[in-house]
């Protein structure tokens, strides 16, 4: 899956399992980081990431190919077996 979200300020691409931001410089983090900064609020993650962790989660969410990968983690961390 390739999605690109376009803000005035910067760029964000979701490219199969990683994220990449670009703002003045090149950002980015495995998809399953940004994923589980969204569903605990805690990563390593570089600021600018943590702003568009919505954003990304949104876009999965309404996309059928990797509505598996957040339906995944949203189960893990309810501790659901999958």
């Amino acid at each position: 899956m390739r999605v690109k979200l376009g803000y005035p300020d910067k760029i964000v691409e979701i490219s199969g399992k990683m994220v990449y931001l670009f703002k003045e410089r090149l950002y980015s983090a495995p998809l399953e980081e940004i994923i589980n900064y969204y569903l605990r609020g805690e990563g390593l993650l570089a600021p600018p990431l943590k702003s568009v962790a919505p954003d990304v989660v949104r876009v999965l969410m309404d996309s059928d190919d990797a509505n598996s990968h957040v339906g995944t983690w949203s189960r893990a961390d309810q501790g659901v077996s999958t």
